[in-house]
């Protein structure tokens, strides 16, 4: 007990102490003129290392720090995520072969946008969970159904060892962003480019605007297009989505949002994602460890800016 309680002592000060069940509970005032955020993320590094893991609340007016014993957390089984993977893959090769007949450059072209697009935001998580060397969210890739979509997008399950919501939303948002960046330079690269086919594999959202301006029989721009749909859905604020995780980190997620999302998703024909979000709604919801600070203002604003550009983007670049 001592141990833990000077290292309580360093970063708080502690109004009142209880022993619970697995640990220890301490009513706290921060160090750093009330400003948790700061003070409970080093408080983590340190303790961190020991075999107990801590959880600020808020109840009431009072700040309360549980500090348990970690639980055993059996290993997920990576099996599930590679098997969904690879067929992802299948599935938007698959589709690319359905839609034009033949292996040629020409599927290459329509798939391109999307592989990227799955790459990216897999590697990113990745690259993330590197550097923070802690857990990460975990990816489940939804595989699609050849002839009418390619690939539905990401179911991601959290742990319960994010340190706050500014952790939360990076997490979701850069594997998210990179994604977004790689379907937008092949859009950007398909004005420039033409490779056409016979006939138009997908129908636009706002059919009459893209057949007036661009090319829709472009293959380049066919595949981004397919790209921005599914990023649009990810980023619906239904719980286990990119969007979802993000809304987590603005406020609770609610069913409300939930069954928002999963109308959306049905009325554009994703009904086996809106099926996997009512599936994983209640079991894998993200735990925060400081639950008390809020996300910051500028974290906020690259919310709504985001939200604001890709409703715009589908509605532009959108596909059914």
């Amino acid at each position: 007990m001592d141990e833990i309680e000077n290292l309580v002592n360093k970063y708080f000060i502690i109004e009142d102490e209880f022993h619970i069940e697995n640990g220890y509970e301490f009513e706290i005032i921060s160090r750093d003129s009330l400003d948790f955020k700061k003070t409970f993320a080093s408080f983590y590094n340190d303790i961190k290392e020991t075999d107990y893991i801590p959880r600020l609340e808020k109840h009431g007016s009072k700040y309360i720090l549980k500090v348990v014993k970690k639980s055993l957390i059996m290993p997920k089984n990576s099996i599930y995520r590679l098997l969904l993977l690879i067929a992802s893959l299948g599935s938007i090769i698959l589709d690319g072969y359905y839609r034009l007949g033949s292996y040629s450059e020409y599927m290459l072209a329509y798939e391109a946008p999307i592989l990227a697009m799955l790459a990216l935001h897999e590697t990113s998580k990745y690259i993330i969970s590197y550097l923070k060397k802690g857990q990460r969210l975990s990816s489940y890739s939804i595989p699609g159904i050849p002839g009418i979509m390619p690939f539905m997008g990401f179911i991601t399950t959290g742990t319960d060892s994010t340190i706050n919501r500014d952790s939360l939303f990076d997490e979701a948002f850069y594997p998210y962003l990179a994604a977004l960046l790689g379907v937008i330079i092949f859009l950007i690269f398909s004005f420039r480019i033409n490779i056409n086919f016979s006939k138009q594999l997908t129908e636009p959202f706002l059919n009459q605007f893209l057949s007036g301006i661009f090319n829709s029989k472009n293959l380049f721009l066919e595949g981004s297009m397919l790209g921005i749909t599914i990023l649009f859905i990810n980023f619906l604020p239904a719980t286990s989505l990119d969007g979802g995780l993000l809304i987590s980190s603005l406020e609770k997620s609610s069913l409300v949002l939930d069954l928002i999302s999963i109308i959306i998703m049905s009325f554009l024909g994703y009904f086996v994602l809106a099926l996997a979000v009512i599936f994983v709604q209640n079991a894998h919801r993200t735990e925060l460890l400081d639950s008390v600070s809020p996300l910051s203002k500028g974290r906020k604003t690259i919310y709504v800016v985001s939200f604001a550009f890709i409703i715009i983007l589908f509605i532009m670049f959108g596909s059914l």
